[in-house]
């Protein structure tokens, strides 16, 4: 159901983990340094976020992208924004490069 709900519905996806990120945390203890750190985490998982909804509607989604960004969101949720940081720009990597692959050929022949 998870799955079927993550092909049919893609953007109200990003708008319930942008939802959650902003709220769930919101009242969690902690310094300035630990504050910047989370923003930082929260922009580039909304940034591949954005990316791999835009994949999404072309068909160009590479899994290794979305799995990527589904180990970001735990790991931002656990509180380890290094490593959601990290898997954020993997999966913003990769789901880029789904995209720029439909500008290639299918397969190239070689004379």
């Amino acid at each position: 159901m998870k799955t079927l709900l993550r092909y049919l519905f893609p953007g109200c996806q990003l708008i319930l983990w942008t939802f959650l990120a902003l709220t769930g945390t919101a009242f969690a203890s902690g310094n300035a340094d630990d504050a910047s750190l989370r923003a930082d985490a929260q922009k580039h998982l909304e940034r591949a976020e954005t990316v791999i909804v835009e994949a999404m509607g072309l068909k160009a989604l590479w899994l290794p992208a979305q799995e990527a960004a589904d180990s970001a969101r735990q790991a931002f949720e656990r509180g380890d924004y290094e490593l959601a940081i990290s898997q954020a720009r993997t999966a913003e990597r990769f789901a880029r490069m789904g995209i720029r692959q439909l500008d290639e050929p299918p397969y190239r022949h070689f004379e």
